[in-house]
């Protein structure tokens, strides 16, 4: 992967990320409204924070390590939206999480087998 290409998967995974956490935290009533089905906006965001990651860690067996890690992150934005007021946890957003996690991880897998440069 050329130099530059990594730095903007990192940039793009670190834009990710606050992005998600940002978006998770915020009181619904905000004024930033994401229209849609709510459980496809957490498994695209989370599919796209998981291809950034399996992009930027080439090695299969370091990208196995972090999975488990980014699924807890996203059951963690999950526990703490518990917290904030006028959001609750769901075990539907959860699970739309994981399920993004491991498409993201798929997809980087099935990428790299095909000798897809990224």
């Amino acid at each position: 992967m050329k130099i530059w290409n990594k730095k903007l998967i990192l940039v793009s995974l670190v834009f990710v990320t606050v992005g998600i956490t940002v978006l998770s935290l915020m009181p619904p009533k905000s004024g930033i409204e994401i229209q849609g089905n709510d459980k496809i906006n957490h498994f695209i965001a989370y599919t796209v924070f998981s291809l950034n990651a399996g992009i930027l860690v080439k090695n299969f067996r370091k990208h196995l390590l972090i999975l488990p890690l980014l699924i807890l992150y996203g059951l963690f934005m999950e526990y703490c939206q518990g917290f904030v007021p006028g959001r609750s946890q769901s075990w539907l957003d959860a699970l739309a999480n994981t399920t993004g996690v491991a498409i993201g991880f798929i997809l980087t897998i099935i990428t790299r087998r095909l000798n897809v440069k990224l």
